[in-house]
């Protein structure tokens, strides 16, 4: 089992994965999302956002994790660890943990 799986699978049941923007009802009933090309690459910029937020969070974080033990830290861990961190941020960007991309996304599309 990979990292991302596991992250996916613990984040998955945090918020509702639809937006309501651009809803239809399909052949069968239910409401199919659709978004224009400008809405889609918003919502990927919100997802990245979130994702830069998360990154800053996961390091102010670490820097509160007292050094010192048997090994002394290097310069290798510490790219590692940043490295570490920005892909969990990415991960939990994309599995809407915390849902900030959706609250920016809404709120920038409120006003059109």
């Amino acid at each position: 089992m990979k990292v991302s799986d596991l992250a996916l699978n613990l984040y998955s049941y945090s918020l509702p994965r639809q937006l309501n923007t651009g809803a239809e009802k399909s052949a069968s009933g239910k409401e199919k999302q659709v978004l224009t090309e400008d809405e889609k690459r918003l919502m990927e910029t919100c997802r990245d956002f979130e994702a830069i937020f998360l990154g800053e969070l996961l390091k102010s974080m670490r820097k509160t994790i007292p050094q010192g033990g048997l090994l002394e830290k290097s310069f290798g861990q510490d790219v590692f660890e940043s490295m570490l961190d920005t892909e969990y941020a990415r991960i939990m960007a994309q599995s809407r943990s915390t849902g900030l991309a959706e609250i920016l996304y809404q709120q920038l599309t409120h006003y059109r």
